[in-house]
């Protein structure tokens, strides 16, 4: 079978595993386009490749080399399997942000006593993120995330940066529920000190989104190596932290001038802790 016609038909889902597959054996540009391509899937999918590459400080025929070295034709084909996912969203998503903070401004012109166009942006954008959890979290992998935390001997809970808010979160709800949960919060630095507590039979939960810190993937390598099992939140496959998780889930893949949502992410570790305070007799009866 020719090789269009054994990439041109993939699903998103099925791209973003070859990615992840092919994913470090790219070139420090083709990761460049890669991480672009999976943070602004809007802008793939609706954009030129010119556009792209000029956004990217990147000639042209560097996106070719991308697709090719994928095993696609061309990035054209790669396009595709965006606009086809983009179809697939919810109905009214609209092209780009940059559209829609340009159509609320006009709308917020229009009626002064709306809701401010920033916030709107916002709320489309977290609306989408947990639309996204909803869709791409499986019963099965939840229950395996609650059955492995239960079954552990110490919790260790590590989020820095934006991801802060969402590790002690989970902290503060395993508490409560009287599990033996530990925060690593890095305090005067001693991050990597105090992941030496971890061992076999302890698990980490761990949180991380571009730019993945390097302290925060050396502590998940660092909690593997010493046989504990690894829970991880993060917005794609080609997260360094994937391959080296027991579980994972993908959130928050929105980003909005920049600024990522972590709704999702807020919303997975609700579920967690409240999964771990009840059994499954009592999930079942809702």
């Amino acid at each position: 079978m020719a090789k269009t016609e054994t990439r041109a038909d993939y699903s998103f889902d099925e791209f973003n595993a070859v990615l992840a597959g092919r994913f470090d054996g790219l070139s420090k540009q083709l990761k460049k386009i890669a991480r672009f391509i999976l943070d602004n899937p809007v802008d793939t999918a609706l954009d030129t490749a010119a556009e792209i590459a000029s956004r990217l400080e990147v000639q042209p025929s560097s996106l070719i080399r991308f697709a090719q070295a994928l095993d696609f034709e061309g990035f054209s084909e790669i396009q595709r399997i965006f606009r086809s996912n983009l179809v697939q969203q919810l109905p009214g998503y609209s092209a780009n942000y940059s559209d829609r903070i340009e159509k609320l401004k006009e709308g917020a012109s229009e009626n002064p006593g709306g809701a401010h166009p920033i916030l709107n942006v916002f709320l489309e954008a977290n609306r989408d993120a947990l639309a996204s959890l909803q869709s791409e979290v499986s019963a099965p992998r939840l229950d395996e995330a609650i059955a492995t935390i239960r079954a552990a001997k110490n919790i260790y809970i590590l989020g820095q940066r934006r991801s802060y808010p969402v590790a002690s979160y989970l902290y503060y709800m395993m508490r409560n529920l009287d599990m033996r949960a530990f925060l690593l919060d890095g305090v005067g630095g001693n991050l990597i000190e105090q992941a030496r507590l971890i061992g076999e039979g302890d698990v980490l939960v761990v949180a991380t989104f571009p730019n993945y810190a390097d302290e925060v993937i050396s502590v998940a390598q660092q909690a593997r190596e010493a046989g504990a099992k690894v829970i991880a939140m993060t917005d794609k496959l080609v997260s360094p932290v994937v391959k080296i998780s027991d579980c994972y889930f993908l959130t928050d893949k929105v980003t909005v001038s920049g600024f990522r949502t972590i709704t999702g992410t807020m919303c997975l570790a609700q579920a967690l802790a409240i999964g771990l305070g009840l059994d499954s007799e009592q999930i079942a009866r809702g």
